[in-house]
């Protein structure tokens, strides 16, 4: 049982030894998509709120 935990461990050693190389760019490139689609979100939602309220109809 203990194999489980070690090789848990072993794989999130070399994961984060490998994010220590690469740096900030894989999390900006990600907050750049959820930026993205935060700002598309709020769009669709204004869209459909304008939508009902001129067809009369739940938001």
């Amino acid at each position: 049982m203990t194999d489980v935990f070690y090789a848990i461990g072993d794989f999130s050693q070399t994961i984060f030894r490998g994010m220590k190389v690469i740096g900030f760019i894989p999390s900006t490139i990600l907050w750049v998509i959820i930026g993205f689609l935060l700002t598309y979100w709020t769009i669709q939602i204004m869209k459909q709120t304008k939508e009902a309220d001129k067809n009369g109809t739940l938001r």
